[in-house]
């Protein structure tokens, strides 16, 4: 789903188009929005105004009302294709507490094609022409709008070669009718928008547009459709053509065996940028789930994952290792070993890791505040708290609930969870806190209190090559082999 925001500049429209300038904070599902002096706002849903949340008068200057509802958005979490698909290789993750051997689903390794859908309006022609987004999308070492690379760039880095993802860029196609039609705010959202698209694929079908390079799942999905739209958003928030991703009502049959369902939309603006593309074909091409809270109350991961907040526009962060090691795309991870010193290095894709069962464990990683991850709040050591089972909607940290990825920050405030921010010079561990055990704080103890037997006992200075020095203790069965959950089976080398 579309990234989260935190402060972000928006304007919205009254019913008499003055406008309202507004800084939110949310996501597709939820969000909380507030003057830029600071006054929380809503949208009265009986006249459409923009009010202030504590009964004060309109913004417009008319007579008190009483409170509106919080912003929620009418599209639901967990029905698209993707996450489909997540639940399936969830449902048939080995369980258990033991090292078992088999290794989980397949990950996401190899030639995979997506479509770029451009669409432009009569009264809102196209600024940024069809050839630059084909850059953005394909191009090695595409620097355009300052951008980071391209997108093939961005995948082809962070799966250490493993993931080659291009997209199929069509020509702009001209919506049959002005834009004011798709954003018409009183027509159930996102029906509009699915509208738009539904009469572009059908244009590309009538025009013997040639749908067989892209990607399809082992149903006939395929994996990622991206659509462009000219312009700015215009729309006030869950509304029209706001930004979204979801699964069309209508799958479009698009050839014999190819079938579109998932697809992300967004406004193109006057400038094209990595984080946002690369996050909503994450979750379309890998099923990657979202680390950051749905319901707002805390941070996710931060600013630690593309698949959370990730950093920068341009030059957005590297997926968790946790993602990555899900999706196959570690070259080496290594289960740590009692009594000994293990070497890591960033940008690598070589990961510790330590196993309560297949599902709950603790993985490590170097990450350091250069190249794509240039704009991590810290450097150092990562450790990441894994429980498969889990979501990153839950903040609270006990045993029942408790996130499906969680950063053990070594300051031990755990700001993320609490929502104070999406990280800070705190977070990852170095040779000024290098400890991580049992009764240390924070903890390497399981969800359920029960000590883990990780023991790490100095951790070196930050830097692109660190070592993990541990204690003599160990858990039964775990001393030092190769992981055998990984994406390549026993013997772990994937």
């Amino acid at each position: 789903m579309p990234l989260p925001y935190d402060g972000q500049e928006f304007t919205f429209h009254n019913p008499d188009d003055t406008e309202v300038r507004v800084r939110g904070w949310g996501n597709q599902f939820a969000a909380a929005f507030e003057t830029l002096d600071g006054q929380a706002v809503v949208q009265d849903p009986q006249t459409g105004f923009f009010v202030y949340a504590d009964r004060m008068p309109q913004l417009r200057g008319d007579a008190e009302i009483a409170r509106a509802e919080p912003f929620a958005s009418p599209l639901a979490a967990g029905h698209t294709r993707w996450q489909e698909r997540l639940a399936e290789r969830r449902i048939g993750a080995p369980v258990g507490d033991g090292p078992e051997a088999a290794p989980p689903p397949s990950g996401t390794v190899g030639d995979y094609v997506g479509l770029c859908l451009l669409v432009d309006f009569r009264d809102f022609p196209a600024t940024i022409d069809r050839d630059e987004v084909d850059a953005f999308c394909n191009e090695p070492g595409y620097r355009g709008f300052g951008n980071n690379g391209s997108a093939y760039d961005y995948f082809l880095e962070v799966s250490a070669g493993k993931l080659r993802y291009r997209n199929v860029v069509t020509a702009y196609y001209r919506a049959r009718r002005d834009r004011s039609y798709y954003t018409n705010e009183t027509v159930p959202y996102p029906q509009r928008a699915q509208e738009l698209i539904g009469e572009a694929l059908a244009h590309l079908k009538a025009t013997g547009f040639d749908f067989s390079p892209l990607t399809t799942d082992d149903q006939g999905f395929v994996y990622a459709t991206s659509v462009f739209y000219a312009g700015k958003r215009s729309n006030n928030w869950s509304k029209g053509l706001w930004p979204h991703s979801w699964r069309l009502d209508a799958p479009f049959q698009a050839a014999p065996g190819i079938t579109i369902s998932d697809y992300q939309i967004t406004d193109i603006g006057d400038r094209l940028t990595l984080r946002t593309f690369c996050h909503e074909n994450g979750h379309m091409v890998c099923d990657f789930p979202d680390l950051y809270d749905y319901g707002y109350e805390s941070k996710g991961i931060g600013n630690y994952c593309l698949m959370c907040s990730g950093a920068s526009d341009t030059n957005p962060a590297h997926v968790s290792a946790y993602l990555k090691y899900k999706a196959g795309w570690s070259n080496n991870v290594t289960s740590i070993a009692p009594a000994s010193t293990a070497t890591v290095k960033a940008g690598t894709n070589d990961f510790l890791i330590h196993r309560k069962n297949a599902r709950e464990y603790f993985i490590l990683e170097n990450r350091q505040r250069a190249g794509r991850d240039a704009a991590l709040p810290d450097g150092g050591l990562a450790i990441w708290h894994v429980d498969e089972a889990a979501t990153n909607n839950d903040e609270q940290m006990t045993t029942a609930h408790h996130y499906e990825c969680s950063l053990e920050q070594a300051d031990n405030r755990f700001d993320l969870e609490h929502g104070v921010n999406f990280g800070d010079a705190g977070d990852l561990f170095d040779a000024t806190v290098g400890k991580f055990g049992k009764a240390t704080r924070p903890s390497s103890r399981w969800w359920d209190g029960s000590p883990s037997a990780l023991e790490i006992v100095a951790v070196s200075a930050s830097g692109p090559t660190m070592t993990v020095t541990t204690a003599a203790t160990a858990s039964p069965g775990l001393r030092g082999q190769r992981d055998l959950f990984g994406p390549g089976g026993a013997g772990g080398d994937e």
